[in-house]
């Protein structure tokens, strides 16, 4: 038996208060900064491939006519019987894998598939320059390549107006900008609503 939209939100969330409370008693136990920095960006990689895989499976679950707990369910524009099916019709015959580390992909997936790009279009859309920052973040983390390291400075330069030597996602993740909040929070905080939302629970 498939597992359910809530269910599939429940997951996401089980996955992002597991690392927030790693960080929160690695951040008690008085590591080095450096380990501190490196745990979480471990743990922020882990909240991200969470939200690729909510996306993926609820994507697919709404595309075989699925609910959300109120009841919502989208027009769709193709009638898959089964997941594997829609995966097949998703995935087409080029590719070895769907991208959903992409908001512009998705969205434009979204859009081929649903009526006006619902439930996804909307909210990624508006949510778009987290989400874009986060996989900045994810990349620079998962690729040693000049072209993650230079959109990772470029991104470090938007959001603080300069560049700053021996800057690390880690680093970057734990630190507060305006407000309280830390980054990794504040994308925490992006995620939770956004899946939310594409529930509609």
């Amino acid at each position: 038996m498939r597992a359910s939209l809530s269910h599939i939100l429940k997951d996401l969330e089980r996955n992002i208060n597991n690392c927030q409370n790693l960080i929160t008693k690695v951040k008690n136990l008085g590591m080095p900064r450096i380990q501190v920095e490196m745990i979480t960006e471990l743990a922020f990689l882990r909240v991200f491939i969470a939200w690729e895989n909510f996306l993926e499976e609820s994507f697919i679950r709404y595309l075989v006519g699925a609910k959300s707990p109120s009841g919502y369910s989208p027009k769709r524009f193709v009638n898959p019987s089964n997941m594997e099916i829609a995966k097949n019709i998703i995935l087409g015959e080029r590719r070895e894998y769907i991208r959903w580390n992409s908001t512009g992909e998705v969205v434009a997936r979204s859009e081929i598939y649903f009526k006006g790009g619902e439930p996804y279009g909307n909210v990624l859309r508006g949510a778009a320059t987290d989400l874009d920052d986060m996989n900045v973040i994810r990349n620079r983390i998962t690729h040693m390549s000049t072209i993650s390291k230079d959109k990772f400075n470029n991104f470090v330069r938007r959001r603080f107006g300069h560049g700053i030597r021996g800057m690390t996602p880690g680093r970057l993740l734990l630190t507060s900008p305006a407000t309280q909040t830390t980054f990794f929070d504040h994308y925490v905080d992006i995620i939770k609503t956004t899946s939310e939302i594409i529930i509609k629970i």
